[in-house]
């Protein structure tokens, strides 16, 4: 996110999944990372 920052990006595009809630709680999860602290907006294909 600091990429974006840095580049003045107006968006960011991603793919996304999900896994398993338990798996989350260990490992956590990227792209809830990415939508809750990103700086712009952000465009999610599944």
């Amino acid at each position: 996110m600091t990429v974006a920052r840095q580049e003045a990006a107006e968006l960011i595009i991603a793919g996304a999944y999900g896994h398993s809630r338990m798996r989350e709680v260990i490992f956590g999860s990227v792209t809830r990372d990415l939508l809750e602290a990103a700086p712009v907006c952000c465009m999610m294909s599944h």
